[in-house]
C-alpha cells in the first residue's frame, strides 16, 4: 500500500512489547503501515507521498493527557484582557487605561490574572510597587467602567488569589463595608473598614464569581467553543493526540467539544464522562438524570473514534464549596466542576445506581481516598467493578493497604505530578516529602497509572519530567526518588492512559495496523539530560495520520525521479 507519509533517517521509539527502535515509520489511511529501516520503507513511497527527512529526530507514539482541562486552557483567550508580564501595578493600570479607550462606558472591563503560567502573582511583593492594585488605581484609569482583575483558577498557582474590582464593579456587585465574605474569602479592607477592592482567596476552586461578583459578564456558548478549539490548537502543539476528561462535563461544554468536532477543528482526540450535579438535585431526580446518561454514556458510550462521552464522575469535596459553585449550575466559571459533596451514603447509592445501568465512575481521590475506596468497595459488593476500570483520580498520598485495595477493585489511576511542583501548597505534599504521588509504589502493585498535566502547566514533557524529578518548585528540593526509569516514565506518559478509552489496542505504540497518532521532537526524551525534558520542542503532531501541528517546516524528500503534483 502507498503511504500518505513516511517519516525517515530518524530515531523511531515504538513502545511495543520488546522497545523495539527503529529508523523509519511509514503512515497510510490513517494508520501505521511499517516500521523499520528507511531503505526498506521506501518500497510504500509513491507520486503522492510526503516523505519528510528527520536527519535524527525522534519519533514517538502521541502522549495522552489523563486529565488536561483542554477548553479551560482555551478559555484564557476568552477570559478577559491579557496583562500577562506586567510586574507592577503602573503597568497593569496602563493596559487598563487602553482597554477603557476603546470600551464604551459603562460597559465591563474583565481582566486576566496578574501573572502568567507557573508565576501568577500571589505575594505582593511580586510586583514593584510591593503592594496589589487597589479600587483607586482602577478608577483612575477607567473612570467610566466597572473593572475587575479575575483570580486565577486555583490549581494554576499558590494562595491566596489575589483579585481586584473598581469602585463601580463594587457598587455593582452590592460590596459594602459590611458585606461578610464567603468561605475562605477575604474582603481586604483599609484603616477606615472601607473595601480596597482587593478580594484574597484561599479556596482552591474560587467561588467569587459565584457569589459576589455574579455581576460579571459570564463566558459565552461562543467562548466555550473557542475555548476548546485554541485549547486543542494549543495542546497539540505540546505533542498531546488523545485525553480523558476526569471531571464531569456539564451541557455546554461537552456541546462545545461537539461543535468543534463538525467543524472538523478538533486535532485532539477526547473521552468525556458526563457531570453529576449532586450539591444541585435530590437523589431521585440525579437516579432518573443517570438514566437519561445512560442513553448515551454506558459502556463504551456514544461518539466516534475524535470525540466519545461516556461514564460519569462523583466526587466528595467541600460541601460549602459544591454549594456556592452549585448555585450557578449549570453555568461554570473556569470549567472545574466541583459541585458535589457526596456523604458516603449518598455516593454508594448512587454509584451502585450507575453500576447497575453500566456507567463507570471516575473520582477525585485528593481529598478523600478512604471515602472513595469504602464506596467502590460497597458498591463493588453489589455490582463488580473490577473490569470496568473505574477512575482514581489524582492519587497523591496512598498507604500501601490502600494500594493493594486499589488493585483489588482493578482502578485506573491518574496522577499529576505539577502538584509536586507546589509541594508546600498541595495536599502537605511537602511533608510526605518521597510518600507523595506514590507512582513507583503503585506500578509494583500492578496499578495502571496514567499521567495528567490538569492544565498547569499544559505540556506532557514538563510532566514527564517532573514525575522523574519530583522537584519542589519553591526550595528547588526533590521530593524524594522517582526511581522510575526513563521509558517507564514515557509508556505512563504516553500509553497507559488508553486504558481509560479502551483503546491501548490501537493506539499508545507505533506498530503496523495501529492508529497513525505520533509526534516528532527536537531531542530523544530517553537519552537527553533529564532537565531538558520540558524543553524538547514538538515539531510535529500526527492523529489518525493528519498532520494537526507543524513546527518550522520540517525538510522533504521526494522518491528520484518522481515529481509531486
Amino acid at each position: 500500500m502507498q503511504a500518505d507519509l513516511i517519516l525517515e533517517h530518524g530515531t523511531v521509539v515504538t513502545l511495543d512489547r520488546a522497545s523495539r527502535v527503529a529508523e523509519a515509520v511509514a503512515v497510510g489511511d490513517g494508520r501505521i503501515l511499517a516500521v523499520g529501516p528507511a531503505a526498506a520503507l521506501a518500497a510504500h513511497a509513491g507520486p503522492l507521498t510526503r516523505r519528510i527527512d528527520l536527519r535524527g529526530r525522534t519519533v514517538l507514539p502521541g502522549f495522552f493527557d489523563a486529565h488536561p482541562h483542554l477548553d479551560r486552557e482555551g478559555l484564557k483567550a476568552r477570559g478577559g484582557v491579557p496583562i500577562a508580564g506586567c510586574r507592577s501595578v503602573a503597568e497593569i493600570v496602563e493596559v487598563v487605561r487602553r482597554a477603557a479607550a476603546t470600551t464604551s462606558p459603562g460597559e465591563w472591563i474583565v481582566v486576566m490574572p496578574m501573572g502568567r503560567p507557573l508565576d501568577y502573582v500571589s505575594r505582593p511583593e511580586q510586583l514593584a510597587e510591593g503592594r496589589f492594585p487597589t479600587r483607586h488605581d482602577l478608577d483612575a484609569a477607567a473612570p467610566d467602567h466597572p473593572v475587575y482583575i479575575r483570580a486565577v483558577w486555583g490549581w494554576w498557582s499558590r494562595r491566596p488569589f489575589p483579585s481586584v474590582a473598581s469602585s463601580r464593579a463594587l457598587a455593582l456587585a452590592g460590596v459594602t463595608r459590611d458585606t461578610p465574605a464567603p468561605h475562605n474569602v477575604e474582603i481586604v479592607k483599609d484603616a477606615r473598614g472601607e473595601p480596597t477592592g482587593v478580594f484574597l482567596e484561599w479556596n482552591y476552586a474560587p467561588i467569587l464569581e459565584y457569589t459576589l461578583l455574579r455581576a460579571l459578564p459570564r463566558f459565552t456558548q461562543d467562548d466555550r467553543v473557542a475555548g476548546v478549539e485554541i485549547g486543542c490548537a494549543a495542546y497539540s502543539a505540546a505533542g498531546t493526540t488523545a485525553g480523558y476528561e476526569g471531571h464531569g462535563l456539564t451541557p455546554a461544554v461537552v456541546r462545545a467539544w461537539r461543535e468543534v468536532h463538525a467543524r472538523g477543528r478538533q486535532t485532539v482526540r477526547m473521552h468525556l464522562p458526563l457531570s453529576v450535579p449532586s450539591a444541585v438535585l435530590d437523589d431521585e431526580t440525579l437516579r432518573e438524570l443517570l438514566h437519561h446518561h445512560a442513553a448515551v454514556a454506558t459502556g463504551r458510550g456514544l461518539g466516534d473514534d475524535r470525540l466519545r462521552v461516556e461514564g460519569i464522575t462523583l466526587d466528595a469535596v467541600d460541601p460549602r464549596i459544591a454549594a456556592a459553585i452549585a448555585s450557578g449550575y449549570p453555568y461554570e466559571q473556569w470549567a472545574g466542576h466541583f459541585y458535589q459533596s457526596l456523604s458516603l451514603e449518598r455516593f454508594v447509592a448512587l454509584g451502585t445506581h450507575a453500576a447497575r445501568l453500566g456507567l463507570r465512575v471516575s473520582s477525585l481521590v485528593c481529598y478523600d481516598l478512604e471515602l472513595v475506596l469504602r464506596a467502590y468497595e460497597a458498591i463493588d459488593r453489589e455490582v463488580p467493578i473490577r473490569d470496568r476500570r473505574w477512575v482514581a483520580i489524582h492519587v497523591v498520598a496512598a498507604t500501601p493497604e490502600q494500594i493493594r485495595r486499589i488493585e483489588a477493585l482493578g482502578l485506573v489511576c491518574t496522577v499529576t505530578p505539577s502538584f509536586m511542583h507546589m509541594a508546600s501548597d498541595r495536599f502537605g505534599l511537602d511533608r510526605l516529602g518521597p510518600a507523595g504521588t506514590p507512582i513507583r509504589e503503585l506500578l509494583d502493585a500492578g496499578v495502571p497509572v496514567a499521567l495528567s498535566t490538569d492544565g498547569v502547566p499544559y505540556s506532557m514533557l514538563w510532566t514527564m519530567w517532573e514525575a522523574l524529578a519530583r522537584r519542589d518548585g519553591e526550595s528547588g528540593a526533590p521530593l524524594g526518588d522517582s526511581r522510575l526509569t526513563r521509558e517507564e516514565a514515557l509508556r505512563i506518559a504516553i500509553q497507559t492512559g488508553h486504558l481509560l478509552t479502551w483503546s491501548e489496542d490501537r493506539r499508545g505504540s507505533l506498530e503496523p495496523g495501529r492508529d497513525a497518532d505520533l509526534v516528532v521532537l527536537d531531542g530523544n526524551p530517553l537519552t537527553c539530560a533529564e532537565d531538558a525534558l520540558p524543553a524538547l520542542a514538538v515539531d510535529l503532531t500526527v492523529v489518525g495520520g493528519r498532520v494537526v501541528h507543524e513546527r518550522g517546516g520540517p525538510r522533504e524528500t521526494r522518491d528520484p525521479g518522481k515529481d509531486r503534483p
